[in-house]
């Protein structure tokens, strides 16, 4: 007899995240962020949506400039957002350290909402 048990159901919809816990009675929703950043007298329009892995991590889906999607989640090593997809596209160093700290600001805003 196999016997499982759920502490959360974690499902995406329409670029949405949905946190079900076992008494379906707790739903959670984290909304994609849009943002811009000025940096170097450039304009970059940011998209970040979050999903969540199986080990309930969260991770951010990232494009800037409706350029190619880059992957950020957290690294210990850094104690930030960074990207995680070695072989995506390079982006520069100034603009992934930009991207981090606004995704480090809304991460802070979830756990003071929490």
């Amino acid at each position: 007899m196999l016997v499982v048990f759920l502490q959360a159901i974690t499902f995406i919809n329409n670029d949405k995240i949905y946190f079900m816990e076992h008494t379906r009675s707790k739903k959670q929703q984290i909304p994609g962020k849009s943002f811009e950043l000025t940096i170097n007298n450039r304009l970059y329009e940011v998209n970040a949506t979050p999903f969540a892995v199986a080990t309930g991590d969260i991770l951010y889906r990232v494009s800037y400039n409706n350029g190619p999607v880059h992957v950020f989640g957290w690294d210990e090593g850094l104690d930030r957002f960074a990207e995680t997809d070695k072989l995506a596209d390079e982006i520069p160093p100034v603009v992934e350290m930009q991207i981090a700290s606004k995704l480090n600001e809304f991460a802070n805003e979830m756990q003071d909402a929490a």
